[in-house]
């Protein structure tokens, strides 16, 4: 559970405000002709497959972490980094139409007052678009915490509660993985194995209704 939770929020720390910034310049800055491209970059992102994003962190990102910091690749911010890539695009779809669905008005009011346009969009269109903004947030944690395939190559899967972020450390749903095949039915094993799988589910039971909750509250304020 606290390797979850440690990876989780790392890969939010860095990956948030990356797709945050995306979908801004996706929405305000992109120019048309390049749109469609970076777009279709994004939407390709969200199509690969966990054991592909899981093997070019095993053959790219860990021997490059193992040579930065002299030690073994396979640790918590090697997970992190590759979660962090892998919620960029649930986070840029929702924030960047959650910021296209804002008025206009907003927009060009704050021109009127004298804003630049970096201004407006900064200070006007992204506070108004909050609640969307933070459903991709809370739907990215959601993906982050069930992430199998890919954690479980790149964490070192080691069932230790780690001190710093360069060290190897195992996720819930990296050790029902890992652990199922081997644990007889019906012993204790097998039983703390369908516990965490309890656990897991309440967690994303929790972030499902936080982003109802989000989205229902943004709705009213619209209105």
């Amino acid at each position: 559970i606290f390797g979850s939770i440690c990876v989780t929020g790392l890969a939010i720390l860095m990956g948030v405000p990356v797709s945050i910034l995306t979908s801004v310049f996706l929405s305000r800055y992109c120019p048309k002709k390049f749109y469609g491209i970076c777009k279709s970059g994004i939407n390709l992102m969200a199509g690969i497959p966990s054991i592909v994003y899981g093997f070019f962190g095993l053959v790219v990102i860990v021997p490059l972490m193992a040579q930065l910091t002299g030690k073994n690749g396979n640790t918590m911010l090697t997970a992190s980094i590759l979660l962090a890539v892998m919620i960029l695009p649930t986070v840029v779809g929702v924030t960047e139409s959650a910021i296209t669905s804002v008025p206009e008005s907003y927009y060009e009011a704050s021109l009127g007052l004298g804003a630049t346009h970096s201004q407006s969009v900064f200070f006007a269109v992204v506070p108004a678009a909050k609640s969307g903004i933070l459903a991709g947030i809370v739907l990215g944690i959601g993906r982050a915490i069930g992430e199998t395939m890919a954690v479980l190559m790149v964490t070192g899967n080691a069932a230790v509660i780690p001190t710093t972020i360069l060290e190897p450390l195992r996720t819930i749903p990296a050790t029902i993985a890992a652990e199922l095949g081997e644990a007889p039915a019906g012993g204790p094993h097998y039983e703390a194995l369908f516990l965490l799988g309890v656990v897991l589910f309440f967690i994303t039971l929790i972030i499902n209704f936080s982003v109802e909750y989000i989205s229902s509250k943004g709705i009213k304020r619209s209105k």
